[in-house]
């Protein structure tokens, strides 16, 4: 549990947003709208008990207690005691501890949630990390009680990457195409084959299939695809160099360093600094919105 927690929490707190201020609040204006997505299908809440499960700095969870109202209660879930010590907090500073309970458990089982003891689960990028899908989509049925419902949201990875040869964060770097493979590949080369394939092993039609397995019904799923310049881009060369893409991968100041010589190193910032300053990056950002009940 240590070990889990650790990632997750120093993912989430430091090295998301490699350690910016301003980076973070970019990151949570981004995210914002996701929140209000998911907790928009999963209305009605007023009332409502509801499992935000990875609930990682409690964006949703934080977001559902204004919505269940004063007789609703949000469970803030994560393998991550870290992340839960600071949910507890950002709980307390609102004056809700009394509308709130937290569980220290894994995605893929809730041990901790009593079966049919919840009326609606909530997710954000969490799925793409449980390797055991369709234990996770099992343990969602388990807890919810007749009646209730999902509302997951999942990045495609299968459908994001690999990038366009060249590119490099969205960023054109063909003339330096040799360096791009071998940083590109230092970050599949930090990634264990079980957590590649938890996060590129399925798509859109797969959530919906184990959706409809697990024995849910009413299964919507909403595909977007964007292809546009500056989607996601940090706010500074430093953001970029010095944040990582997500808790099992390097930062990409470490994925260079891992593969590249001192002046292969110096060449690709040098053109990777170019390239933040002049252009703007053509990026692809593909997400899936999964919503179902029993």
């Amino acid at each position: 549990m240590e070990e889990h927690s650790d990632r997750w929490s120093q993912w989430l707190l430091e090295r998301r947003d490699a350690g910016s201020r301003s980076q973070r609040a970019k990151t949570t204006d981004r995210l914002v709208p996701v929140r209000d997505r998911v907790l928009d299908a999963a209305d009605p809440l007023a009332g409502a008990t509801l499992l935000d499960v990875g609930t990682g700095d409690g964006l949703i969870g934080l977001g559902a207690l204004d919505r269940v109202g004063a007789t609703g209660t949000v469970i803030f879930s994560d393998i991550s005691e870290r992340l839960l010590d600071e949910c507890v907090k950002s709980v307390a500073r609102r004056a809700a501890t009394d509308r709130a309970s937290f569980v220290v458990t894994d995605a893929g089982r809730l041990d901790g949630v009593d079966d049919g003891s919840v009326d609606v689960i909530t997710t954000r990028s969490v799925l793409i990390y449980v390797a055991d899908k369709p234990a996770a989509f099992a343990a969602f049925r388990r807890v919810l009680r007749p009646g209730g419902r999902i509302s997951l949201f999942e990045p495609i990875n299968r459908l994001m990457y690999p990038e366009p040869p060249g590119r490099f964060y969205g960023y054109d770097l063909s003339s330096l195409g040799d360096l791009v493979r071998k940083v590109t590949a230092a970050f599949a080369d930090a990634a264990d084959s079980a957590s590649s394939d938890a996060m590129m092993g399925f798509d859109d039609r797969d959530l919906a299939d184990l959706a409809q397995h697990a024995g849910f019904a009413g299964v919507h799923v909403e595909c977007h695809i964007d292809i546009a310049p500056g989607l996601v881009r940090p706010v500074s060369l430093e953001a970029l160099l010095d944040g990582a893409p997500n808790p099992n991968a390097p930062t990409v100041r470490e994925a260079i360093s891992a593969s590249l010589s001192g002046d292969e190193q110096s060449r690709f910032v040098d053109g990777l600094a170019h390239a933040f300053a002049t252009t703007e990056p053509i990026e692809k950002l593909v997400v899936a919105y999964v919503s179902a009940r029993l």
